[in-house]
């Protein structure tokens, strides 16, 4: 197996356990929490706000550059000394930063949740207690590409799973002593509730990322503090950080009017249609619907993009644009296949997925969340590919054309979702903000893939990956269609939306029309794809 495929493998199977991890986190969140009403979306908007920040102020600036830089650092004599002054200078910038964002977390949280004041005050209670994630969020991210660079992905990929069961434990100890606690009004938010749901939450992240030490020095880098940004290449990161500041900035302007129009609908629901907020589809639901089309995204396009980064970089910094291209086009080739399959199980079978992925939800909940989560599935495949092709783009150190798409990209979404509120009632504006994403991709990808061409002088492979995506959305096509006509007579026979149909018998069934409708659709995109070889 080459080293791609080793690390991707590596990647792919610490993803797949944070993401089981993960989910049972969910499921005890949405047992604890529920997915509509005020608790579920303060946590929802409070836990999203710190790393969001992070996102907006560093994260960009780090996944853009940090690779690339130590890439080069590790081919000089005093690497580790470079590396040693690289962490210590993010690890200062990412302090300053929580404390700074910490004092401004009142601000932060008029910004981003709208509703009543009652929302507002958990919201910021919430927000408070994760803002410590910033820190532990920033040095997980230069540890993780450290050891990337070093190709030592495996507690890397692995790290986040102690995350997870650190706020599983909080989550867990939660439930036992309070039960759900959905509707409990604003006074039952304390120190300990909000220990157990945030706090623990918090304390997960800090692990996840001070775990990272010890491969550190398992791969001979023992980090000691050195201050001084003399010799960490900051200069020479300085455009492609810029731009891809640029990016964060846009992009979080987008999320905090989106967050802010979402947090709302339930209260504006209440207020406009008289109806009862835990009917309605808010923030809570849209961040479930959202997590769940992460999981194959996460699993493989996060993974493939982490994996051959390294190497299209050294090709690149090589001058050999043959090999960053097979390389490319092979691993867009690959995701799309895959990514359009989970396109196909989104689409016809999203509320069974749901129950089947959190099963301590209603069948109500379930179908608020299929509408966003059947939309969002469309932009998929495209979304996969973008986070490849930005990955390339970074690597010939050009941060101005990931701008240029994401800006264009960001702006058609809020364009379209603006359209959208002005015309619908707001039990459609979550599902309205789904399909602006998918728009937003489809509308303004192929500028995207024109900027890429220029940078491999108008040769991208261009006839192999035209004839595999053709072939790719045939299989697609006939897929959602076989699997609509069998999903349809399977789920009245099995009488899965019965009201008595709950808990481990529906759970159970979730998961068996889950499992057979998969198993079929996956039989049928493969026979269509081999016929069309």
């Amino acid at each position: 197996m080459s080293s791609v495929g080793r690390n991707s493998v590596i990647m792919a199977s610490g993803t797949a356990a944070s993401r089981i991890t993960g989910q049972i986190r969910t499921i005890l969140l949405a047992a604890a929490l529920g997915t509509t009403g005020l608790a579920a979306n303060a946590y929802q908007a409070g836990s999203m706000i710190p790393q969001l920040i992070y996102t907006l102020v560093s994260g960009g600036i780090f996944n853009a550059v940090l690779v690339p830089q130590i890439v080069r650092t590790l081919e000089k004599k005093n690497a580790e000394e470079r590396l040693n002054k690289l962490i210590t200078f993010a690890i200062l910038l990412l302090l300053a930063l929580t404390v700074l964002m910490s004092i401004a977390t009142p601000v932060l949280t008029m910004l981003y949740a709208g509703g009543s004041a009652e929302m507002q005050t958990l919201t910021c209670s919430f927000t408070l207690w994760c803002m410590p994630q910033i820190f532990f969020y920033g040095i997980y991210t230069v540890l993780g590409q450290v050891l990337a660079a070093k190709e030592h992905f495996a507690m890397y990929a692995w790290s986040s799973v102690a995350a997870n069961i650190i706020s599983c434990l909080g989550f867990g100890v939660f439930i036992i002593i309070f039960g759900k606690a959905n509707k409990m009004p604003l006074s039952f938010w304390n120190g300990n509730t909000l220990l157990l749901t945030a706090g623990f939450w918090t304390i997960g992240v800090a692990a996840q990322a001070l775990v990272l030490f010890l491969p550190l020095m398992k791969c001979g880098i023992h980090y000691k503090p050195s201050f001084g940004i003399r010799d960490i290449g900051l200069r020479s990161m300085g455009p492609v950080a810029a731009w891809s500041m640029g990016i964060v900035i846009v992009t979080q302007i987008v999320v905090m009017i989106t967050t802010h129009i979402t947090t709302s609908v339930p209260f504006v629901a209440e207020q406009r249609l008289g109806l009862d907020q835990f009917e309605v589809a808010g923030n809570a639901t849209y961040q479930n619907a959202y997590t769940m089309f992460l999981l194959p995204y996460s699993l493989v396009a996060v993974s493939v993009a982490t994996a051959i980064f390294p190497k299209i970089s050294r090709s690149i910094a090589s001058h050999d644009l043959n090999s960053a291209r097979n390389d490319l086009s092979e691993a867009l080739r690959h995701v799309s296949i895959i990514m359009c399959f989970f396109t196909v199980v989104f689409i016809v079978i999203p509320t069974p997925i749901s129950l089947a992925l959190i099963p301590s939800i209603s069948v109500q909940e379930a179908n608020l969340m299929s509408a966003p989560l059947m939309m969002l599935a469309f932009g998929l495949p495209l979304t996969s590919s973008y986070l490849i092709i930005q990955r390339t783009f970074f690597a010939f150190e050009d941060g101005k054309s990931p701008f240029i798409f994401a800006a264009a990209q960001l702006l058609t979404e809020l364009f379209a979702f603006v359209c959208c509120i002005k015309v619908l009632p707001p039990t459609y504006w979550v599902t309205a903000l789904g399909s602006s994403v998918s728009i937003s991709y489809f509308l303004t990808f192929p500028a995207l893939v024109h900027m890429l061409r220029n940078r491999f002088n108008n040769n991208l492979d261009d006839r192999n990956l035209i004839i595999t995506h053709i072939k790719i959305i045939i299989a697609s096509i006939v897929s959602i269609i076989v699997g609509f006509l069998i999903s349809k007579p399977l789920l009245h026979v099995l009488n899965f939306t019965s009201p008595h149909m709950h808990g481990v018998l529906r759970w159970v069934y979730a998961i068996l029309i889950c499992a057979i409708i998969t198993i079929i659709i996956a039989v049928v995109y493969l026979s269509a794809l081999l016929l069309l070889k």
